[in-house]
């Protein structure tokens, strides 16, 4: 178990964590009356964040960050830090859905309605007592303000504890930061892929290409033309930033 500390990737706190030791701290904080942001952060994300300053203060304003991506696992043991795995968002809410007790309320917000469907019928078979207490396709094209309102109020009034947000990376970190003073409690999950893997309308990388940071040419085989664009250009550009920072770390001083 590793206990929870901050690292910096590229001047974003970083929790340095794991499953063991993340998941009851998730669900001790989904029984308070306070609303908590977790995100769930890989290269993508990284070098967003570098790219705009509504989108750093957006990802900065949440109150765990934590390294989805082993290519984050490895910049934070080159920072010093003893961390061996990534925390795969995921992972992370398999885990979650698994060790939560029935009166925790869970709500998952995204994906399409074939989906949550089949994401309903994998988390009681995780955990037959979760206690899901909504689930919500919302609109894929932009929201007015009455739609946005009223998935606010669908939230709002489910009563809900833990909230999984799968909107696509950055919009869904975006959406949470905006909106987090209309929430009234719960832990805001921001989770990615995670409701179609963990729904099985789509595989999850071999093991091995996870522990070696392949999860991305895995997803490239499995849809090349939506992920080439992403994965060359801000794969590319996180890699030049370490590397820029690394060596002014190390000779620049």
């Amino acid at each position: 178990m590793i206990g929870p500390t901050n690292g910096s990737v590229l001047g974003i706190h970083v929790t340095v964590t794991d499953y063991e030791s993340l998941v009851p701290r998730i669900l001790q904080l989904a029984a308070t009356t306070e609303v908590t942001t977790v995100a769930a952060a890989n290269t993508h994300l990284i070098a967003s964040a570098r790219e705009s300053t509504q989108f750093t203060e957006a990802l900065t304003s949440f109150d765990i960050i934590v390294p989805d991506g082993m290519p984050l696992v490895w910049a934070l043991q080159l920072n010093g830090h003893s961390i061996t795995d990534r925390v795969y968002g995921p992972y992370l809410m398999r885990e979650t859905i698994k060790k939560s007790p029935p009166d925790v309320k869970h709500f998952f917000f995204g994906g399409t309605t074939e989906c949550l469907q089949h994401l309903r019928i994998s988390a009681i078979q995780l955990n037959p007592h979760i206690n899901i207490c909504g689930a919500v396709s919302p609109p894929f094209q932009r929201w007015s303000q009455e739609e946005e309102s009223r998935l606010i109020d669908d939230i709002n009034t489910s009563d809900a504890q833990c909230i999984w947000v799968a909107l696509g990376g950055v919009r869904q970190e975006n959406w949470i930061a905006a909106n987090r003073h209309r929430f009234k409690k719960g832990v805001f999950l921001a989770v990615g892929d995670a409701f179609v893997l963990l729904a099985g309308l789509r595989a999850f990388a071999p093991g091995w290409m996870q522990r070696r940071g392949l999860t991305w040419l895995y997803r490239l085989y499995q849809e090349p033309r939506r992920m080439f664009k992403r994965y060359v250009t801000y794969n590319t550009r996180f890699v030049a930033a370490f590397l820029a920072e690394r060596w002014r770390m190390t000779w620049g001083k």
